[in-house]
């Protein structure tokens, strides 16, 4: 592929998220807040309960897991900080070869273009590690870490206007 055919491919390519792994949400998020005023965050808690077809490996996750998330925005690209609390091992594996910090970055995939950008991933010898559900947002965890040192996800993005009692603020809000 040229030069000039790499930009025109990349110009209407939207990287939507960056998400790092921790050992303690809440203390990175105070971390980002003081040191770099970015924040406020929103915490969400994703369960067996929660999250639907999680799937790694291409098998279904059957045993209860738990991980906490916390989002926030820094122009138009969204934070994430994960903390696993129990489950499948994917993020406390990433803790304990690599330690906290960069886990995924995260593209935009229109819901009609998935089916073929998986395939032009397979076609490469990239395969789907991870999937699953939260609320309307699916994702698509790609098997990179190998070759960019960092896993590539794909999903759809959407804007959740999730309900108040499914998520706490960080810092709370002073009354």
């Amino acid at each position: 592929m040229t030069n000039a055919e790499l930009r025109e491919l990349n110009r209407s390519r939207r990287i939507h998220q960056i998400a790092w792994v921790t050992r303690d949400l809440e203390k990175s998020m105070q971390a980002w807040v003081d040191n770099l005023r970015i924040g406020p965050w929103q915490v969400l808690t994703f369960t067996n309960e929660t999250a639907d077809y999680l799937k790694i490996d291409g098998k279904d996750v059957t045993e209860p897991f738990k991980f906490l998330v916390g989002i926030t925005w820094l122009g138009d690209i969204q934070l994430e900080l994960i903390q696993p609390v129990y489950g499948p091992p994917a993020y406390q594996d990433h803790l304990d070869r690599k330690g906290p910090g960069l886990h995924h970055i995260k593209e935009y995939i229109p819901d009609e273009a998935t089916e073929a950008t998986l395939a032009s991933y397979r076609e490469k010898g990239i395969a789907v590690t991870q999937t699953g559900k939260f609320d309307a947002d699916y994702h698509y965890y790609l098997d990179t870490e190998p070759k960019l040192d960092f896993i590539m996800e794909l999903g759809n993005c959407p804007v959740l206007d999730l309900p108040p009692e499914m998520y706490t603020t960080f810092p709370p809000e002073e009354s």
